[in-house]
């Protein structure tokens, strides 16, 4: 028999984890899984037998893409449950590690692959430059266009640089140099309106990738 006053079961609503819960950890982790995966990706692209390669591209590229749909399903099903403290965390997670991987431009799209592809066009850039008629800023023709989307390029006395690479503010840039002279590790470039780069290693026939 029940009376009024006996307390009535009712159904408990599962409780959504905390952030610093160990389930709450775990989805967190799940986060930036993704991201960890892309440090053996990078360094089996970079690697002798695929460097320069469309197969180390395509591998780079997959890699990143698993670690944007990983970030992405970790953060929706943290939603879902209300866990509104791991979906802040994932996300804080999700964005460092897009800042991190977008400072390194030039890794998720090698530079020896975008050199190889476009060898012939600067072969023959360097053959203007060599007889002295580039000098300054330069409008590149247009098989060089998608190797330099901002058309930022120049001529000078000792240097040709073609940009590969600057972030939206033009603040930082990655380019590949001619020098006329072999590059010293003292030798600056300016890279961007706003930023100087140094030879980092020669991927081909003079040719100098700067960051």
């Amino acid at each position: 028999m029940d009376f009024p006053w006996d307390p009535v079961d009712q159904p408990v609503e599962p409780s959504a984890p905390a952030a610093w819960s160990g389930r709450g950890v775990l989805q967190a982790s799940l986060s930036c899984a993704g991201w960890l995966l892309l440090i053996p990706a990078w360094w089996l692209a970079g690697t002798p037998l695929l460097v320069g390669s469309f197969v180390g591209w395509w591998i780079s590229l997959l890699a990143a893409l698993f670690a944007v749909l990983v970030s992405i399903a970790a953060i929706l099903i943290a939603c879902a449950r209300g866990s509104w403290g791991v979906a802040v965390v994932s996300l804080c997670l999700a964005a460092a590690a897009f800042v991190v991987v977008s400072r390194q431009d030039s890794q998720v799209y090698p530079v020896d692959y975008r050199y190889r592809l476009h060898r012939a066009a600067l072969t023959e850039l360097v053959e203007g430059y060599r007889a002295g008629r580039l000098d300054g800023a330069l409008t590149l023709p247009a098989d060089i266009r998608s190797l330099c989307p901002s058309g930022f390029a120049y001529a000078g006395p000792t240097v040709l640089f073609v940009q590969l690479w600057q972030n939206w503010r033009a603040e930082s840039g990655t380019g590949l140099a001619y020098f006329a002279e072999p590059p010293t590790a003292q030798t600056t470039v300016t890279t961007a309106e706003g930023d100087n780069g140094h030879p980092q290693r020669e991927v081909g026939d003079g040719w100098w990738w700067v960051a």
